[in-house]
């Protein structure tokens, strides 16, 4: 017997890049939300674009439908492009957009843009005749805000009493960083609700698209309680620790020249960096680095990708003294949630979802675009500061517990999707 008698009759699709395959580690994002969402609903189906990678544990109960990914491929995509000529929704964009939205670059991401929302909107109307459900109980939850969203929402046409809503978070939401997305307003148009990850994402949209305004909603993310709290180093090391992919926008570099500079300003201070994640190449160029550019005090290590558990085990399990991200972007870091869930402070750049994660009461915040120097001072100070951030660390327990807390999270957005159904 489920929870909420009243839910029973409810259907839930959930578009993901992979999850339930690690091929995009959504594992990290998914796992805990979906444990929740299957107490609502009677039927949760995972749709993943790309089956590729390891399948994942799932929660009892939840089905995984492959169909979507054998349709979603590139070369049916290349196919769907030859169509788009033929779409209305091609043609205002062209206009919506004239004449910037010529240029070939923008011109090609239109085409694969229209593409697989005609995709997907033709898959799930298939889906739908094929499992010969009632519509009226369907509700389609995309994870990312991009075309899956807009051919959902196209199927609405034929089936007006289907529900779709979608999250966004970083690169499907922030054009000025990312690129413009095609079809934007449409695809607002059509969903019955977008959720962004943090407050700053839902004044974007508001600011850029108010005309759907009402729309718009924050449904936070959120990470387990550890059952337990990290401890500070008691022997006169700084060890700091940082979770992230290599990817440009995570300025690994600076970070790195960060800590040199610290060694380099405070010789007599020991200091110890901790990054997890990244591909194995490059962690192996890192490694290489440290063993030739690291100052005698400094010392650095890459352990490489830990899932969640591991990474929480080993928070608990050794001496962390903060947790360090100087992205240029961010929407709402899982990582820093599970560092702050361990009563870890933070110190980031003032960009994106970062500015909801870390308050005064538990870390500091650097500049947008932070130098080295500014990054080796803010280290330097939680040694000059001790009792300071130690506090901090009490903070930062509190900040997971009032905004960051999974089941607190989950359960709400669960109920708003089930209201959303009701509708």
């Amino acid at each position: 017997m489920r929870e909420n008698e009243e839910s029973l009759l409810m259907i839930l699709l959930l578009f993901s890049n992979s999850y339930p395959y690690d091929y995009a580690t959504e594992q990290t994002f998914l796992k805990g939300e979906v444990e929740i969402l299957r107490k609502r609903f009677e039927r949760v189906v995972l749709v993943p674009r790309i089956a590729k990678g390891n399948l994942t544990p799932i929660p009892e109960g939840v089905e995984v439908d492959t169909s979507f990914s054998e349709v979603f491929t590139f070369g049916k995509r290349l196919a769907e492009s030859a169509l788009a000529v033929f779409s209305k929704d091609f043609y205002l964009e062209l206009k919506s957009r004239f004449p910037s939205s010529l240029r070939p670059s923008y011109l090609r991401r239109v085409f694969s843009f229209v593409a697989g929302a005609n995709l997907t909107h033709k898959w799930m109307e298939n889906w739908l005749k094929s499992n010969r459900v009632s519509v009226d109980e369907v509700i389609c939850n995309t994870f990312w805000f991009d075309e899956l969203a807009m051919g959902i929402g196209l199927a609405k046409n034929g089936y007006p009493s289907l529900r779709v809503i979608s999250r966004a978070h970083g690169y499907d939401l922030y054009e000025e960083l990312y690129g413009d997305w095609p079809c934007r307003p449409r695809a607002i148009e059509l969903v019955d609700g977008l959720f962004p990850d943090s407050d700053i994402g839902v004044n974007y949209l508001r600011e850029k698209y108010p005309r759907f305004k009402e729309k718009y909603e924050a449904a936070l993310l959120g990470v387990k309680d550890p059952g337990g709290i990290a401890n500070p180093s008691e022997d006169g090391v700084l060890r700091f620790v940082s979770c992230s992919n290599f990817h440009p926008v995570k300025r690994i570099d600076l970070l790195f020249e960060g800590v040199i500079n610290a060694a380099k300003k405070r010789p007599t201070q020991k200091i110890e960096w901790t990054h997890f994640g990244g591909a194995e190449e490059i962690r192996q160029q890192y490694i290489q680095r440290v063993a030739n550019e690291f100052p005698v005090n400094a010392r650095a290590g890459f352990p490489g990708y830990q899932s969640q558990h591991e990474l929480i085990q080993t928070y608990l399990s050794n001496p962390v003294d903060v947790f360090l991200n100087v992205s240029s972007t961010e929407g709402t870091s899982v990582a820093m949630m599970e560092a702050i869930s361990c009563g870890i402070p933070v110190i980031a750049t003032s960009v994106g979802g970062n500015v909801e994660v870390v308050r005064e009461k538990n870390g500091f915040l650097l500049s947008e675009n932070p130098t080295p120097d500014e990054i080796a001072d803010a280290l330097l100070n939680i040694c000059d500061n001790h009792d300071v951030w130690l506090e901090k660390r009490k903070g930062s327990r509190d900040v997971w517990q009032e905004r960051y807390n999974e089941t607190t999270n989950f359960e709400a957005f669960a109920q708003k999707l089930v209201e959303i159904r009701k509708r």
